[in-house]
């Protein structure tokens, strides 16, 4: 059972870590005011539980965060980078597991976009993979090269804060670049668009729609078009898609029909959020030797699929892989995350350097 986190609870705590922290410069000090206010806030808003966090513009990804939650963040989020902790607030540190941290802090690359923000540099977005981290800088050439050194150096610090020593920061300059488009390709845009407004006005529940080519240099198109297994109109669809590309004069394409179960679709999307912390967790430090990460729902269970570099003839490359067995399923055993996968069964599937399974 989760203890309830009273009022008297959290000004006894705040009180404690007034007296046990040393606040060394302004930045933490103003980390300090920004979490009392945050809690201030759900006191007011006692039904609103979502953070809502972006790294480009027009992206949002949701972090749930419950009121018993932001008690550790507060202990969590204070003590980051402080030259003392007192032994309490380690000990407390110390049984939170490694990935459930993560999962209650933001990604790392929203806190690098943020800060950068800011600061005033103006960016393009922040993201990456198992090995890179990538920012991308608006603005003139000039001016990338003004500023290129100074956003590698907060970037690194803040992933030095961290304790993040697996990636390597990349800074590029952003180029608007205009893809041309052919009449033929503008004709065929304007169709799908036309047979989706249609759909919608036949009460279809179109998921996604689109269109590729069968083969490079090949004129025939292939149109894609999703929809929820339980739709029986196909012809109906189809109809209404052949009228829209006939009467742009298309003739040589073909129609995908592609069925989406959506209580399978939920499924994947509950597990979306576990995953981005599963993959910021094992890739940004070198322990893990981490350097990819794929899952697969089919077949069942959920395989959940740990790329590395270790070498199974390693002397150590087996407590190597029962460490990272070992804080993956710390963290989807947890009650909070077992809460939202819902008792889902999963394998974890370590494979080595040479691709092949070591656990």
């Amino acid at each position: 059972m989760k203890r309830q986190v009273e009022d008297n609870d959290f000004d006894v705590s705040l009180k404690k870590l007034n007296t046990d922290l040393k606040w060394k410069t302004k930045r933490k000090q103003e980390l300090r005011n920004r979490i009392i206010t945050d809690i201030d806030s759900l006191e007011t808003k006692e039904n609103s539980k979502n953070f809502f966090l972006s790294t480009r513009k027009k992206r949002k990804v949701i972090r749930s965060l419950s009121y018993t939650g932001i008690a550790l963040l507060i202990g969590f989020g204070l003590f980051i980078g402080s030259a003392f902790i007192s032994p309490a607030i380690a000990e407390v540190a110390a049984k939170i597991p490694y990935l459930n941290k993560i999962f209650h802090s933001e990604p790392i690359n929203r806190t690098i976009w943020k800060e950068l923000e800011e600061r005033g540099y103006h960016l393009s977005g922040v993201g990456g993979n198992a090995r890179y981290l990538h920012i991308s800088i608006d603005g003139s050439e000039q001016y990338y090269q003004d500023v290129r050194d100074e956003v590698k150096e907060i970037a690194a610090n803040i992933l030095k804060e961290k304790d993040y020593d697996g990636y390597k920061i990349e800074v590029e300059r952003h180029v608007n670049r205009v893809p041309s488009i052919s009449e033929r390709d503008q004709a065929i845009s304007e169709a799908l668009e036309e047979s989706y407004n249609h759909l919608i006005e036949l009460q279809f529940n179109v998921l996604a729609q689109g269109y590729s080519y069968s083969a490079p240099n090949s004129e025939k198109v292939i149109v894609h078009i999703d929809i929820p297994n339980t739709e029986k109109r196909i012809e109906e669809l189809k109809n209404v898609v052949n009228e829209c590309l006939k009467a742009k004069n298309i003739d040589s394409y073909s129609i995908k029909i592609n069925k989406i179960n959506l209580s399978q679709k939920e499924k994947e999307a509950r597990w979306n959020e576990i995953f981005q912390v599963i993959i910021e967790g094992l890739t940004a430090k070198k322990e893990y030797k981490v350097t990819g990460f794929a899952y697969s729902f089919h077949p069942a269970p959920l395989q959940i699929i740990i790329k590395t570099s270790i070498n199974a003839s390693e002397k150590d490359a087996d407590e190597k892989v029962r460490i990272i067995e070992r804080t993956i399923n710390e963290f989807l055993n947890s009650e909070e995350i077992q809460s939202k996968i819902g008792g889902d069964q999963y394998k974890i599937i370590i494979r080595g350097k040479d691709k092949q399974r070591i656990n």
